[in-house]
């Protein structure tokens, strides 16, 4: 996508991995991007009791060179999203809220990156994937999406026995790391563990700016964030089950035998039905 499109799902994305000024006038804009439009530099300062020094820095954090590109990207998001909605019910609220998320999932993809993330997958001697409570669920869709492509592949929910594992890994190995946060203590300490064994590191995650992320050689970044009260939530779990298609599909693309083996493997399944 544009450097300055979808300003504001960039800015949501990684405001949690900013400063704690940068992160003050981040919510700032997000929670009035309309009243934001009005504003000079001088006036988004002093509401959001920043800087004038900050709200530069900010712009140029989300891909502007300055003031006035970032109010122009910011008048296209706040255009598309004062549209007319369709009214519904809770029902229908779920499921756009989940449509979006897969949309915005999309237009957060880095290809480049997804593609080097499939090329690691492909070369590696085995996968072994990380990830506890609501991110071992998506753990385990991967571990069955590698599972029919005969790539060898291992999930590891309890993070004593990851612990175990990563103590035996070589740099032939690749650790697939699933939290949306990248904050969890537990999944922080086995991937450092990896790490100091040479395995490189994949990240799925929502969250763009996060320890994990930092001690990652990849990472895929899938909307929404979720809050603590929100874990586990469908709209917040999509996108990364979004991406972990797209990584199955990227090799299949890379290499024509596992599409070969998704067959056999599908077809091994086929007297077990009714």
């Amino acid at each position: 996508m544009s450097e300055n499109e979808n300003l504001l799902l960039r800015l949501r994305q990684s405001v949690s991995g900013y400063s704690p000024i940068q992160q003050k006038l981040g919510e700032f804009v997000l929670n009035d991007p309309a009243k934001v439009l009005y504003l000079t530099i001088t006036e988004l300062a002093r509401e959001s009791d920043t800087s004038e020094a900050s709200v530069t820095r900010l712009c140029r954090a989300l891909g502007c060179k300055g003031f006035t590109e970032f109010k122009m990207a910011l008048a296209l998001d706040v255009q598309r999203i004062q549209a007319p909605a369709r009214k519904g019910d809770e029902i229908d609220e779920v499921v756009e809220e989940s449509v979006q998320a897969l949309r915005d999932t999309s237009q957060l993809l880095d290809r480049e990156m997804l593609l080097a993330a499939a090329q690691a997958l492909h070369q590696s001697r085995s996968v072994y994937i990380y990830g506890v409570a609501a991110s071992a669920i998506i753990g385990d869709y991967l571990h069955y999406k590698l599972l029919r492509l005969g790539k060898p592949a291992q999930l590891f929910s309890d993070m004593h026995r990851a612990s175990m594992n990563a103590t035996t890994l070589n740099p032939d190995d690749l650790i697939v790391a699933i939290s949306s946060s990248g904050s969890t203590r537990d999944l922080l300490h086995v991937v450092k563990l990896a790490r100091k064994r040479g395995a490189k590191v994949l990240a799925l995650s929502n969250t763009p700016r996060s320890p994990l992320a930092s001690i990652s050689d990849m990472l895929l970044v899938a909307a929404k964030p979720e809050g603590p009260l929100s874990a586990g939530a469908l709209n917040a779990k999509v996108g990364v089950m979004l991406l972990v298609e797209l990584l199955a599909t990227s090799l299949i693309t890379l290499d024509d035998r596992y599409g070969d083996i998704s067959q056999q493997t599908a077809s091994a399944t086929l007297p077990l039905l009714l």
